[in-house]
């Protein structure tokens, strides 16, 4: 399968353009070009985008039908890569956010629309190898902002898939939860080289009770995180 590298290496040259050129063309620096060419990092999804613009040609054939599978899903589903990079989203995860139209979320990092609680916790992730070839599976139930409704416990499975250009991103599905757990814990699970962690998430039980009405900007304090590994073979 060829990399997303040689791709843009084989079309700028059908195109008769320097390494120059085309990053004239996309207002960037030459070397940038030359790193996507050898593969040394890999364009993100706003670049992809104007790339395809350039190129007149598709850079991601392959990944098409995940792309519109995700665009035209019924729930909350959205396909992130390993930067946060949103590369697709369905309308629910547009309004869930707040977004008019595909073009604000699609291309631009969703880092920003998270809280402390869920960057920390994308920190845990990386530091336990959910981002690294290993991955099977991550699901996490805890607290998430919404845009009209406040904070929201919500489930989500996160399953990684394999790029046409050999990137790994993450299609994420979540559904609201119409009770709060039981034991008033966030939780995260994931499986790494046939592995499980797990991190608890503690939440202070005066905004358990709540969550439903406080909007993102009036929950502040952010609970402390326990991790378990778990080191049996699953």
């Amino acid at each position: 399968m060829k990399k997303i590298g040689e791709r843009i290496k084989s079309l700028r040259r059908s195109r008769h353009l320097t390494q120059q050129q085309l990053a004239e063309k996309l207002g960037i620096d030459q070397g940038a070009v030359s790193r996507w060419e050898r593969c040394h990092i890999t364009p993100s999804a706003r670049y992809r985008q104007e790339l395809e613009a350039v190129l007149d040609a598709p850079l991601m054939e392959m990944d098409r039908p995940l792309l519109e599978s995700v665009n035209k899903d019924l729930h909350f589903s959205i396909l992130l890569d390993t930067n946060l990079c949103v590369l697709a989203a369905s309308e629910i995860t547009l309004a869930v956010n707040g977004c008019r139209s595909r073009e604000e979320l699609i291309g631009n990092s969703y880092a920003p629309l998270l809280d402390k609680t869920w960057h920390r916790l994308y920190l845990w992730l990386k530091e336990s190898g959910a981002f690294d070839e290993g991955i099977s599976w991550a699901k996490i139930t805890m607290p998430t902002p919404t845009l009209h409704s406040g904070y929201r416990w919500m489930d989500s499975l996160w399953i990684p898939f394999h790029l046409d250009s050999g990137e790994l991103a993450y299609r994420i599905s979540s559904r609201m939860l119409d009770s709060i757990p039981s034991e008033s814990l966030g939780r995260a699970t994931l499986e790494v080289d046939n592995k499980q962690r797990e991190l608890l998430i503690p939440v202070q039980e005066h905004k358990v009770n709540q969550l439903q009405e406080h909007k993102v900007n009036q929950l502040q304090e952010q609970p402390s995180l326990v991790t378990k590994t778990w080191s049996r073979a699953m």
